[in-house]
């Protein structure tokens, strides 16, 4: 029986990354998945779906981050997830607020932002 219910998860989330990509052709398209610990018992599996940050989103995030970091990071990742996964990361973001600061960062990351830069002295 766990085969089936786990196929049918399966068929399901391969239907909806095609409707996303459908719906979205010709824009860069990514997925987020993480499994969130909120106690040693418990798994909770998310996953999103984004476009690529645009320059003007991580401007705005730029700007406002030394006033209010979370609402900054919040709203940068809120300008790239696509409307399918809006609704369900807004539920996700009331429970566990800290899930934006490891989405924002995936966001960053595709925007060149990295955290093992080398520095060395010539």
């Amino acid at each position: 029986m766990d085969n089936i219910t786990t196929r049918t998860a399966e068929n399901a989330a391969v239907t909806e990354e095609q409707k996303v990509k459908e719906k979205y052709a010709g824009e860069k398209l990514y997925t987020i998945s993480m499994i969130l610990h909120p106690d040693d018992d418990t798994d909770y599996p998310v996953k999103y779906f984004f476009k690529r940050p645009g320059n003007p989103s991580y401007n705005r995030y730029v700007k406002t981050a030394s006033k209010d970091m979370l609402g900054a990071l919040k709203a940068f990742v809120f300008d790239a997830v696509v409307e399918e996964s809006k609704a369900q990361l807004e539920r996700d973001l009331e429970e566990y607020p800290a899930l934006a600061l490891g989405v924002g960062e995936k966001l960053l990351n595709m925007m060149g932002l990295s955290d093992l830069p080398n520095l060395k002295k010539l």
